[in-house]
């Protein structure tokens, strides 16, 4: 069952910089030319819809979402209530038998959610939404997003409502360009909050037919079984390669056994494509070594050209010794930057004894020339055994044209945003073969434009660049809270470049973000190494170890800043080019336009001013503190001061912060005003007091510090300040003497995710882990242990921890603890709009590694089963029983989905 893919952004990328490397070029490339439009959401013909409209009979039909943070308002679903549907019975109001109408309320947030099941997949390419412009009832704007298969939604686009007051049910319409392939459209209507009430006439979804869908993979296609001679498939003469770079290292077994001169009765095909789903001959399977419980098997594959994916089958063995317990799946254009699609567990029994699919989709508008597999072996499989996969999908573009166009098209873009200053634009679907298309310029300026002339592009992608054949690139850095205006020209073998353009406009989020979770994501990371404890690479191992931290971080995908002070413009855009911005300590302000250009627009005075070892007065710190504040806002008033970045959240610190505060002998009044966002290090130390049953250090702590530091904010009027953590982290050192408790590398991992979500419940804008990298070698010493990865870059399990942390929450909106639960267990509750569904944390703070028993939740659901991520990266799937499952719980938090809420009804 798959159980989410990633929205809007793409969270591996390459950028503008990198695009100067050449690869051999595509034969492929470019976007679907626009089609004639045809009803597809079977809105009834007579009014509305005159009886000559185009339409295809569908059988669609739709339901009102009554779940999660855009749940219709009740009263919008309580009028949908006789005759046919509201939403497509084709007549537009103003009777109230004909439209549907949200509660009257001023002031009330509203929102109506539909969900449109065309049936099959079709070209999308518009939807209209008809709403009433009386005075006291308007929509204000509705979003799009699109899902092959109902399970994972993909924003498409947002269109705002601006036709005039008192024109009667007036017609909003999205043009989705580039148009994407569904079957599910997901339209969100938001009342205008300050009128009483938003009254919705009818929604329409336009596109046309698509063919169906063929292998891509290039799987040997025999007499009989699933991949038979009357299967559809296209000559991409797709290949693949197993993955033996970190993170996800392909077991070695795996590999060896792939032997293509075996005979397999197919001529020798390599394993994975020789059209064997159901057969166990060692000639049609490929096998990990015994003993290899938790390992991953992952292949790439190369479609050679952009396709829309569809569906993907993985055939593996399922008895008592051996199964895969789900897999992930990453796609990309280029071969470099990948954007996850998400995870989909195995729901074939154990007790099956057979070759068993386990199924995922593709996602709309994410398209693919690779796309990567990896497999995961349950922690209590002894083998993994693999016998096919197959990629199913559709052809974007005629790659064979009987003629070319004289003149290029327009590319249409799709536009992403990871964070303030990384831009990500594809134009994948973009026909480069009939265009004549070679080359592409980027323009991204503050104004709009419907032409090129006179302007200078940021970047030029030319022939045979990363960002040429893969239609893809990153853009770093945009400035914070600042519209922008986008466009890619296309330019003919010949050199001509078609300069009028239709631009892409968007709008970037402040410093701090706070729209979603994932904002929270940050680490701390010298790029070089830094301090006493630091043990040096040599050269050129520090240069090459810098690389590898990279692509790991890329590989992670949502971190959003790393914490440093070097002003090194090298080092900002090194960074940069993964997608990570910097937060900076402030010298002077010679430095801060720089800084800016390069993407930081956080600054520090200080690193725990009140550390004995270099102590700071709080007069002394408050003076410093307000300088520097002015020195920065003098020059973009954009920049953000982050202070004081105490040690901790504890008596001598909040004391110390008290001082500051009174040091202008106001109370604070002056002191709140020299800085705009809080800055601790709220570390659990030994010498903290315990959370009643549970041992000294266990991240649990954080909810008592945080209500802590939030109660001296109070008393000094700050309350409504943001915080951050620009320093929190847990050390698997063995030493012991330390401020912090002994740890193993299993503990760590559980911790960090634990810590991240009691800050995300406790409000927190950005957590900086410390730190990325271990320092050194040396088990004893605690600062040589804090990393996600270790000396030498292979990662730890808080690393992987770190990286499904990412891939579950990061397009979440926090909701709240989880009811019913109290200390030792804990929990919280999000709802990602992508996923369509909620996801619901639990864990067992008192559990340590060496419990040799679990307890376990019983969990009441109306779903007929839910899913499980474990943060050790498992995934499970389990049938609900008269409405309730049984999870066992331990110190390593799980992720529950599940369409309709969940609660716990007990814990034993």
């Amino acid at each position: 069952m798959r159980i989410w893919k990633r929205k809007g952004l793409h969270l591996c990328l390459c950028t503008i910089l990198m695009c100067t490397m050449l690869i051999t070029p595509s034969n492929t490339s470019t976007v679907i030319a626009a089609v004639p439009e045809k009803l597809l959401s079977e809105n009834t013909l007579g009014s509305l819809f005159p009886l000559t409209t185009e339409i295809i009979h569908t059988g669609a039909t739709y339901t009102w979402l009554t779940e999660g943070t855009h749940a219709t308002d009740p009263a919008i679903i309580s009028t949908d209530n006789s005759g046919a549907p509201d939403m497509s019975d084709g007549i537009n109001g103003p009777d109230g038998n004909y439209s549907n109408n949200s509660t009257w309320d001023d002031n009330a947030v509203s929102t109506g959610t539909l969900i449109y099941d065309l049936q099959a997949v079709y070209k999308v390419s518009t939807v209209k939404v008809w709403a009433d412009t009386a005075t006291n009832s308007s929509m204000k704007k509705f979003e799009v997003l699109a899902s092959i298969d109902g399970l994972t939604y993909n924003s498409v686009g947002v269109q705002e409502n601006q036709n005039a007051a008192n024109s009667g049910f007036a017609s909003v319409a999205l043009t989705i360009k580039p148009l994407v392939y569904a079957r599910y459209v997901k339209v969100i209507m938001h009342k205008d909050t300050p009128v009483f009430n938003m009254r919705l006439g009818e929604v329409a979804v336009f596109g046309d037919a698509l063919e169906q869908q063929a292998l891509l993979s290039n799987n040997f296609l025999r007499a009989s079984g699933p991949y038979n001679t009357s299967t559809p498939k296209l000559p991409t003469n797709a290949t693949y390669q197993w993955v033996t770079e970190q993170p996800f290292v392909t077991q070695g077994d795996l590999i060896t056994t792939d032997n293509e001169s075996l005979n397999d009765g197919a001529g020798g095909i390599v394993d994975l494509i020789d059209g064997s789903s159901v057969e166990m001959t060692a000639d049609t399977i490929v096998n990990s070594a015994w003993s290899s419980q938790g390992k991953f098997g992952t292949v790439i594959f190369n479609l050679n050209d952009m396709y829309q994916v569809g569906k993907i089958d993985v055939w593996t063995k399922a008895d008592s010794s051996k199964y895969m317990d789900g897999y992930e799946v990453q796609v990309s254009t280029d071969g470099v930057n990948y954007t996850s699609l998400g995870y989909t567990a195995n729901t074939n029994n154990r007790t099956a004894n057979a070759m068993v699919n386990t199924i995922s989709y593709g996602v709309s508008g994410r398209n693919a020339k690779f796309v990567k597999i990896i497999m995961h072996n349950a922690n209590n499989s002894q083998q993994l055994t693999i016998g096919e996969i197959a990629i199913w999908g559709w052809k974007l573009y005629d790659n064979n044209p009987s003629q070319q166009n004289p003149m290029p098209e327009q590319v249409e873009l799709r536009v992403d945003l990871k964070n303030y200053s990384t831009l990500y634009l594809d134009w994948s679907s973009y026909n480069h073969v009939i265009n004549n298309t070679n080359k592409y310029a980027v323009y991204i300026e503050n104004a709009d434009f419907t032409t090129t002339t006179g302007l200078t592009p940021k970047t030029t992608l030319n022939t045979g660049w990363i960002g040429q054949v893969g239609k893809y690139v990153s853009y770093f850095a945009l400035q914070p809270e600042t519209t922008y205006y986008i466009a890619v020209t296309p330019f003919q073998a010949s050199g001509v470049e078609r300069k009028d353009v239709t631009t892409v406009k968007l709008t970037t989020p402040s410093v701090l973000g706070g729209e979603q979770v994932g904002d929270i994501f940050s680490i701390n990371d010298a790029p070089f190494g830094s301090g006493n404890h630091y043990v040096n690479h040599g050269d050129p191992g520090e240069q090459n170890n810098l690389q590898s931290k990279l692509k790991l971080l890329r590989e992670i995908g949502g971190v959003n800043k790393n914490r440093w002070s070097d002003h090194s413009n090298y080092t900002k855009k090194e960074y940069g080019k993964f997608g990570v911005n910097f937060h900076m300590f402030y010298h002077e302000s010679s430095t801060v336009a720089a800084d800016n250009t390069n993407g930081a627009w956080t600054f520090s005075t200080y690193n725990e001013p009140d550390n004995p070892s270099n102590f700071t007065t709080p007069t002394v710190a408050a003076t410093s503190i307000m300088n520097n504040h002015n020195s920065m806002k003098a020059i973009d008033n954009r920049n953000l001061l982050v202070e004081p970045a105490i040690m901790g959240v504890d008596t001598g610190s909040l004391n110390w912060l008290d001082q500051l505060y009174n040091s202008d002998g106001q109370n604070g009044a002056l002191v709140k005003t020299y800085f705009d966002v809080m800055d601790v290090h709220p570390y659990v130390k030994y010498s903290d007091t315990p959370v009643t049953g549970l041992d000294s250090g266990t991240p649990e702590k954080l909810i008592s510090k945080i209500a802590d530091l939030k109660g001296v904010m109070s008393s000094h009027g700050d309350a409504a300040k943001p915080i951050v953590f620009t320093e929190l982290g847990w050390s698997t050192y063995t030493g012991g003497g330390g401020f912090l408790k002994l740890v193993d590398r299993t503990t760590q991992r559980n911790y960090l995710a634990r810590a991240y979500m009691h800050a995300i419940a406790g409000g927190i804008k950005s957590v900086h882990w410390y730190g990325f990298q271990d320092f050194g070698e040396t088990a004893t010493q605690i600062e040589h242990n804090f990393g996600l990865i270790d000396w030498d870059a292979v990662p730890k399990p808080s690393y992987y921890g770190y990286y499904t942390m990412v891939r579950v929450l990061h397009d979440a909106s926090y909701l709240g603890p989880v009811a019913n639960l109290s200390n030792p267990y804990y929990g919280y509750k999000f709802w990602d709009e992508n996923k369509n569904r909620y996801v619901t944390s639990l864990w067992d703070a008192s559990w340590q590694t060496t419990s040799s028993t679990s307890h376990t939740a019983t969990i009441t659901t109306s779903d007929a089963g839910v899913t499980i991520v474990g943060i050790d990266g498992s995934h499970t799937y389990l049938a609900a029983t008269t409405g309730s499952v049984n999870v066992p719980l331990t110190g390593a938090p799980i992720f529950i989905y599940s369409n309709h809420g969940v609660s716990v009804a007990s814990v034993n």
